[in-house]
């Protein structure tokens, strides 16, 4: 078990404070209005004593938003930039120096073209952030669970990281959020070889608690005020929120806003692992939450992925009943535009080009739906079995 000594300092990252309670404070906001989202983010902040608890000034700070490809902010794919601009605006009124970074799927050619779809170059105009390339510069390996990870360089350079996650479903987690946002501080082809080395959603959730263990954000903050719904988290359907979950533990962030969802979070595979290895609060009822009334914020017809019985289902199960149990993607041909963004990015090689249109080899392909996330059309649907439908 990877406990710690139980501090409890707000400076201390939450991957190192799990042995005491948690805290989510949800405040309602209602549009991307800079100065309601400003309002609302401030006053999440201020049970923890405001962002002077988290930033003293002459600090680094970096903050993380979720890019997951190039969308611009009303597909609600990607964290929404006046989050990131109210958050960075803070972050100087404190004092501290702020840069923003991610590694999106496709930004090893060049990653310019990402923040000016996503509104961070606007954002990085308003405030004087830098926008920061994690694509560039060594970076320093470090080595957990027999696993080794290249983090990226500004993410080591930083006094301070804040992680900004999206409101989102995903069909192979679940559910995307502050433990997962992390992910995209692993710069270049690392996240497709840790696909590839970890197809299965209980694999991969120990993959993606290692780097939030490594990265040790010190504050999460999470854009729900429109969120994504169904077969996040990119091809699902935007949907009004109207809120912002803020925790120094994102794991505590990630049950309550799961559970906000509609979810069971211990159903999530990355709770789960978080409860195995003690990281973070991973128990709904160790989480104090501003308001406490949880039942009345939850939305009781948010649509969750298609497929999430099929990956609740446990594994010697799934094993079991075999090849009878598949979801497979398949490009629609009424969407796809032939431009083999996702072709490119298969962890496994298992996609080529064939009359304009991607074909799969399904004996390759590890199912991690990486093409469906890369899409800038939403063109890869899922394919089920028969059995699979009626599970």
């Amino acid at each position: 078990m990877e406990k710690s000594s139980g501090q409890t300092s707000l400076q201390m990252p939450a991957s190192e404070a799990d042995e005491t309670n948690a805290r989510v404070v949800i405040e309602r906001c209602g549009s991307y209005n800079i100065a309601e989202v400003s309002a609302a983010i401030q006053k999440s902040l201020s049970p923890f004593g405001g962002i002077e608890a988290f930033v003293r000034p002459g600090d680094r700070v970096l903050l993380k938003p979720n890019l997951l490809a190039a969308h611009p902010p009303e597909k609600n794919v990607t964290t929404h930039p006046v989050v990131v601009e109210a958050v960075a605006a803070l972050v100087r009124e404190a004092g501290g120096y702020v840069r923003i970074g991610d590694s999106p799927a496709g930004s090893i050619k060049g990653i310019k073209r990402f923040w000016r779809i996503a509104g961070l170059s606007e954002v990085a105009e308003k405030t004087g952030a830098e926008l920061v390339p994690f694509e560039t510069g060594a970076m320093p390996a470090k080595t957990l669970n027999g696993r080794r990870y290249y983090i990226s360089k500004w993410v080591a350079e930083a006094d301070v990281v804040i992680n900004l996650p999206k409101f989102k479903t995903h069909n192979l987690m679940l559910f995307t959020g502050g433990v997962k946002n992390m992910f995209g501080t692993l710069p270049g082809l690392q996240k497709t070889d840790f696909h590839k080395l970890a197809p299965h959603p209980d694999d991969f959730a120990e993959i993606l608690l290692d780097v939030y263990k490594l990265t040790k954000p010190a504050l999460s903050i999470m854009d729900a005020v429109y969120g994504m719904e169904g077969n996040g988290p990119a091809a699902g359907a935007s949907r009004e929120v109207g809120l912002i979950l803020t925790s120094p533990d994102a794991v505590a962030l990630d049950v309550v806003a799961s559970f906000l969802m509609g979810y069971d979070p211990e159903t999530i595979p990355t709770i789960q692992a978080a409860s195995r290895r003690g990281i973070g609060v991973s128990e709904l009822k160790r989480i104090e939450t501003s308001p406490s009334d949880l039942e009345r914020l939850r939305i009781p017809d948010f649509r969750l992925p298609s497929n999430r019985k099929i990956r609740m289902i446990p594994r010697p199960v799934l094993n079991a009943i075999g090849k009878a149990v598949w979801i497979r993607p398949v490009a629609d041909p009424k969407k796809c535009i032939g431009c083999a963004i996702c072709i490119n990015y298969c962890p496994v090689e298992a996609m080529a080009l064939i009359n304009m249109l991607p074909v799969i080899d399904y004996k390759t392909c590890i199912n991690c739906l990486c093409c469906d996330e890369i899409c800038p059309e939403n063109a890869m649907i899922q394919k089920k079995s028969l059995l699979a439908k009626l599970l």
